[in-house]
């Protein structure tokens, strides 16, 4: 009968079948060693863990900030309830668009396709991508950026002011949140980014709950008048510098 191997497969907690001798003469040592290794194992060849931040391109800045392991495009169902929070125009970063016109808490008609991403503001490789433009205490709260063509991400009117925007949302408290093991961590504050929101809302979260690399995942959860929202991130991919960045 042909012996495990176990020393790969139980190396930093893969989660890969056991290693036998006729499979790794079978597949090359090599190619099987690599099959057992976690993804986010590899994350020293990105170019953020490569290279210092003075040294990034502007192509590979905008790559952290859409389309990285700290900026996800979220996940969107409309569910066809009330609207909840409130308001009937969205402003976003492609203009202002209707998301219901229903009355009395009645349904909202289904808005089609939305795009838009949820990027984790306070990460440091984040800040550095965008020169660290950000006043904001990242060792305070996890903050992280919504844009995108979502409703409730803006004034509901032109003259709107921040005290109106802070009371409309007031009801994003109960269902904005940051899944992850154990209970989660619920929103704290919200603020426009930019001018009237013009580069996103900011969602706060205290860091008195610290996420961890044993987390695995945090999934950022919201409910925008009748849109639920969601993005995952795995832990061990927001690993810069060798540290977790959040």
């Amino acid at each position: 009968m042909t012996k495990p191997i176990h020393s790969l497969a139980a190396h930093n907690g893969s989660l890969c079948a056991p290693v036998t001798r006729r499979r790794a003469i079978k597949c090359g040592w090599g190619a099987v060693a690599a099959a057992c290794v976690p993804a986010w194992a590899f994350a020293a060849k990105e170019f953020w863990n490569e290279r210092k931040p003075e040294e990034w391109t502007e192509e590979e800045r905008q790559e952290l900030l859409t389309k990285s392991p700290w900026a996800k495009e979220a996940s969107t169902s409309f569910f066809g309830g009330p609207n909840v929070a409130g308001g009937r125009t969205a402003t976003t970063n492609r203009g202002r668009r209707t998301i219901g016109t229903s009355t009395g808490g009645g349904p909202a008609p289904d808005p089609g396709k939305m795009h838009s991403i949820v990027r984790w503001e306070s990460a440091l490789p984040i800040r550095e991508a965008n020169h660290n433009e950000s006043k904001d205490d990242p060792a305070a709260n996890y903050i992280l950026n919504v844009t995108g063509d979502l409703p409730m991400l803006g004034p509901a009117s032109d003259d709107e002011t921040e005290d109106e925007f802070a009371h409309r949302l007031e009801p994003l408290k109960q269902f904005t949140k940051l899944e992850k093991r154990g209970d989660p961590i619920y929103l704290s504050d919200i603020r426009y980014k930019g001018k009237r929101g013009s580069e996103g809302t900011l969602f706060y979260f205290v860091r008195n709950d610290l996420i961890t690399l044993s987390d695995h995942t945090v999934t950022f959860v919201t409910k925008l008048g009748p849109i639920d929202v969601k993005a995952k991130f795995s832990t061990h991919e927001m690993i810069y510098q060798g540290k977790l960045e959040l």
